[in-house]
C-alpha cells in the first residue's frame, strides 16, 4: 500500500537552494533524517510517517540529489558545513540525525563537528568502514549491479534497466508495493552527485575520530546487504562509545523501505530516550558527554 506524499519545502543553506521533506509536530523534538547514494529525502517516506506523532521530522535532498542544487567541492567537510547552514536556517538546534549508507558516514562526521547540535546519531547500512577495502566495496557495488549506474551508465540507459538497479539493493524486491520503484526510479533520474559521492568516500576516513563521538548511537543493518557488508556491524559497535547495534534478517541495504515496521520500531525506542542506558564516555576534544 502507497505511503501518502510528505510536503516539500525549500531554504537557502550556504548558497545552495536546499528542498526538504517534514511530517510531524514543529513543537516536538527535531530529527534530521540524511539519505544515502543516488536516492533523496524521500526515501525516508515510511519511517517519517511512522514516526510522526512524536516527533519532528525533517528530510533534505542533499546537494546534487533530489530537487536541491549541487555544490562543490563534493567532499565531506564542505557538506557538513551545509548540513551547518541547513540546521542554522532551519533553528534545528540541537536534533536527533538518522544517516542512511553514505550519510551513516556524513551524519557522525556533523556530529564531530557541531556536537553540540546533535542528540544522538541513528545510522542505517552506514559507509563507514568501507575505507579499509575501498576496491573490494566498489567491486561489491559491481556486483550487486550498482555501479554501472553510478558512473554514468545507468541515466543513458532504458529505463527497464534503470529498473534492475534500483531492485539490486534490495534483499526481497518482489514484496515492495510498486509505488517504491516508481519513487526510485524519480530519485535515480535526478541524481547528479552519484559520482562525486564515490569519490567523497574514497577520501574521507573517519575512523580515528569515531572514539571521539559522544553521541549515543543507534546501528541498524540488514544481514543481507549487498552493498555495504554488514559483517563490520559489531566491530563498528565497540568502536562507538556509546552504541547499540541491531541486525534485521530477510534485509538488504534500505532497511527503512524494505522492513520499515521493524526499523520504526527500533527508531522510535531509541528516540523515546531509550538511549540513555548506553553509558557516557569521559569528555574529550570537545565530544558531548
Amino acid at each position: 500500500m502507497p505511503y501518502p506524499e510528505l510536503p516539500r519545502h525549500t531554504v537557502d543553506a550556504l548558497g545552495i537552494e536546499t528542498s526538504y521533506y517534514t511530517a510531524g509536530r514543529p513543537d516536538r523534538e527535531a530529527v534530521v533524517l540524511l539519505h544515502g547514494m543516488s536516492t533523496s529525502g524521500d526515501s525516508f517516506r515510511e519511517l517519517m510517517h511512522a514516526l510522526a506523532q512524536d516527533h519532528y521530522l525533517i528530510a533534505p535532498d542533499l546537494p546534487g540529489f533530489g530537487y536541491t542544487e549541487n555544490t562543490a567541492p563534493y567532499v565531506i567537510p564542505h557538506l557538513v558545513e551545509w548540513l551547518a547552514a541547513f540546521f542554522e536556517a532551519l533553528e534545528l538546534h540541537p536534533a536527533h540525525l538518522i544517516g542512511h549508507s553514505f550519510s551513516g558516514l556524513l551524519a557522525p562526521s556533523f556530529a564531530l563537528s557541531y556536537p553540540q547540535d546533535v542528540r544522538s546519531l541513528t545510522l542505517l547500512a552506514p559507509a563507514i568502514l568501507i575505507t579499509e577495502s575501498y576496491p573490494d566495496w566498489v567491486l561489491r557495488l559491481s556486483k550487486s549491479g550498482i555501479s554501472e549506474s553510478v558512473l554514468g551508465i545507468g541515466v543513458n540507459a532504458s529505463r527497464v534497466l534503470i529498473q534492475r538497479h534500483v531492485r539490486a539493493p534490495f534483499y526481497d524486491p518482489a514484496r515492495m508495493d510498486d509505488s517504491v520503484w516508481e519513487r526510485r526510479l524519480g530519485d535515480y533520474e535526478r541524481a547528479r552527485a552519484s559520482a562525486a559521492v564515490l569519490r567523497a568516500v574514497a577520501l574521507y576516513d573517519i575512523r580515528p575520530r569515531l572514539a571521539q563521538l559522544g553521541q549515543p548511537t543507534c546501528v541498524i543493518w540488514g544481514v543481507q546487504d549487498s552493498v555495504v557488508n554488514p559483517a563490520g556491524a559489531s566491530r563498528l559497535g565497540k568502536m562507538l562509545p556509546r552504541a547499540e547495534v541491531h541486525m534485521i534478517e530477510a534485509c538488504g541495504h534500505v532497511p527503512q523501505i524494505e522492513q520499515e515496521i521493524q526499523v520504526a520500531e527500533i527508531t522510535g525506542r531509541f528516540l523515546a530516550n531509550g538511549y540513555h542506558h548506553l553509558e557516557r564516555p569521559p569528555a574529550r576534544n570537545g565530544a558531548v558527554a
